[in-house]
């Protein structure tokens, strides 16, 4: 198993390949532009995305294959549109004014936007990443921002819808970047449980060369294993407002084509808080780029 430069997109959707393209640095997304798409007939949105990953599966053979469905889930409407978002009604501002119109002026204006993406590999395996954004539905549309029901959904801790808050925000918090995030988490997983990187002589000298040479790398020396393991370290958790005690680790998780993906991760409260970071080092071990989830991380010391 090796990590793809390209990739093809089942969406004849340019601006979504551009989306994910910026979601999943190093890769180069096509759309594939077919006019046979199968129904999406799925009762999930996993196997929507999957019956789309497997028509592209089957139209672009020897190709990493993406598909992604999403959707907007309100509480109050008994979790509908759901799958059915994208044939609720059209697009934009009619699909807005359907929903408010049902919502009226119900005080329970809870939902949750989700995002499943589904990566099909060149032998068929699947993997797959899930993101979630909780808020509520406005009683307006504010905003100019975003698309969809982006104008009248609120994020849970903010006060401005998403269309508001802008593509800045979106690139960092939307549903379908913790999607993408948690799909490159899952590949990294998987790239290394086939035996990628981790022993691999040039994936260790890119390591030590990203952590010798590189402005990123000597200011996480002091915190991070400099070859694939695990220390104790700190981290601020910011439920408690203090520093508590922590796991930092370091994987190479695959080495292809002179380039490797290495995987920082900061994990605390018997693992169920994690922080990580993907980083692109190129063969000389400069960064070609940097997918993180949560703050970067200061040089600190740590307790070994």
């Amino acid at each position: 198993m090796t990590f793809p430069r390209r990739a093809i997109l089942c969406s004849r959707n340019a601006h979504k390949a551009r989306e994910l393209e910026a979601l999943l640095p190093g890769w180069e997304i096509a759309p594939l532009d077919r006019d046979d798409y199968p129904d999406e007939t799925g009762a999930t949105y996993v196997e929507n995305a999957r019956i789309k990953a497997e028509f592209g599966h089957a139209a672009a053979p020897g190709e990493w294959i993406l598909a992604e469905d999403s959707g907007i889930e309100v509480d109050a409407l008994g979790g509908r549109p759901g799958v059915q978002s994208a044939r609720y009604a059209p697009e934009g501002a009619h699909a807005i004014a359907k929903l408010l119109g049902e919502l009226g002026d119900t005080e329970d204006r809870c939902a949750c936007y989700v995002s499943e993406l589904v990566a099909l590999l060149p032998d068929g395996e699947e993997v797959r990443g899930t993101g979630i954004l909780e808020g509520r539905i406005s009683h307006e549309p504010r905003g100019s921002g975003g698309f969809g029901y982006d104008p009248v959904f609120v994020p849970d801790g903010e006060e401005r819808t998403v269309a508001e808050l802008g593509d800045e925000w979106k690139a960092r918090n939307s549903h379908r970047a913790r999607a993408a995030r948690a799909l490159l988490a899952a590949l990294a997983g998987a790239l290394l449980l086939a035996g990628c990187g981790g022993g691999h002589p040039n994936g260790q000298r890119q390591l030590s060369a990203f952590f010798k040479d590189t402005r990123l790398g000597r200011r996480w020396a002091p915190r991070f294993p400099h070859k694939p393991g695990s220390r104790p370290c700190v981290a601020y958790d910011d439920t408690v407002s203090q520093l508590v005690p922590a796991t930092c680790s370091t994987d190479v998780a695959v080495q292809q084509q002179g380039r490797v993906l290495a995987t920082f991760t900061v994990s605390w409260n018997h693992g169920n808080r994690v922080r990580a970071w993907f980083v692109f080092l190129h063969d000389d071990g400069t960064v070609e780029s940097v997918t993180r989830e949560g703050e970067v991380p200061a040089a600190s010391t740590t307790t070994s």
